[in-house]
């Protein structure tokens, strides 16, 4: 991949991560893997994609196997709670999980998401003593409202389509639900897109409307792939400070790898896996 990194021959001694996902992208796959081969680990990941009815299966398959390690994304994050062993407290808190890790056997959930959020809005767009939207009820949204709390926003606002599930989120972090369609009249300093909405192979679709876009002043959008959406495109054109989601994804990536190895994540090696494969130059 021109990251001048080490190749581990794959062999019956492996150890082997995975993720889950309904729609899988490959984020996790340059990330994880350029990581291992710049230290010479003999590691390697592969990202799956499975329905709804075969989430049990999969994490019975990573006991199974011996798998590792094991990312999950949309829409299981928390699903599959019930299927794991432990929590850890930071994920039961959020009530969330974005890592697996096995332990001889004993399977451990984590959020890697609230620690990639919490660092990618510290270095861009610190929300403390400021105002914020959210819209997505689920398991990142979860993380984010935590990362958000913690770090001294003055005021979350969050919205769902489904607007019982918004406010059932508002209750459980002391946040405020507001109705979808009251989302053209809100004000807030930073707006977050934790949904789906313009993911590959829907990229032209937006979660709101652009011109809706002047009530605020940054945006976060959680989604990687493109690693360039179209709301963060109508951001940037009106001049609004863009968090984009492979930030978080790396940070949250980078300690995805520590949980899974034991040892520092090369970060620099991993942000440059995606410079080279995806061409990032606003970074």
């Amino acid at each position: 991949m021109g990251c001048g990194v080490k190749l581990v021959e794959i062999n019956r001694d492996t150890t082997i991560c995975i993720s889950i996902a309904l729609k899988p992208g490959n984020f996790g796959a340059v990330v994880q893997n350029a990581a291992y081969k710049a230290i010479g680990l003999n590691f390697i990941y592969k990202p799956f994609g499975i329905e709804p009815s075969d989430l049990p299966h999969a994490v019975k398959a990573v006991k199974a196997l011996k798998i590792r390690g094991c990312g999950v994304s949309m829409p299981y994050k928390v699903d599959v709670m019930k299927y794991l062993d432990k929590i850890d407290e930071k994920a039961k808190k959020i009530g969330a999980v974005n890592t697996i890790v096995n332990s001889n056997g004993t399977l451990e959930g984590y959020n890697t998401d609230y620690h990639g959020a919490k660092i990618a809005l510290e270095k861009i767009f610190n929300p403390k003593g400021k105002t914020v939207l959210i819209i997505g009820a689920g398991g990142a949204a979860r993380a984010i409202s935590l990362a958000l709390k913690e770090l001294g926003a003055e005021k979350i606002f969050i919205t769902n389509r489904t607007q019982e599930k918004a406010e059932s989120l508002a209750d459980e972090f002391g946040l405020q639900a507001i109705k979808f369609e009251d989302i053209k009249k809100t004000k807030s300093d930073l707006f977050i897109n934790a949904t789906p909405v313009g993911m590959n192979p829907e990229n032209d679709k937006m979660v709101i409307d652009s011109s809706f876009l002047n009530n605020f002043k940054a945006v976060l959008d959680v989604v990687t792939a493109p690693p360039e959406t179209l709301l963060m495109r109508e951001a940037k054109k009106k001049g609004l400070i863009v968090i984009p989601g492979y930030v978080m994804s790396l940070y949250q990536s980078a300690k995805q790898f520590e949980l899974y190895t034991g040892k520092e994540a090369p970060l620099d090696v991993m942000k440059k896996s995606l410079i080279d494969i995806w061409g990032i130059k606003d970074w």
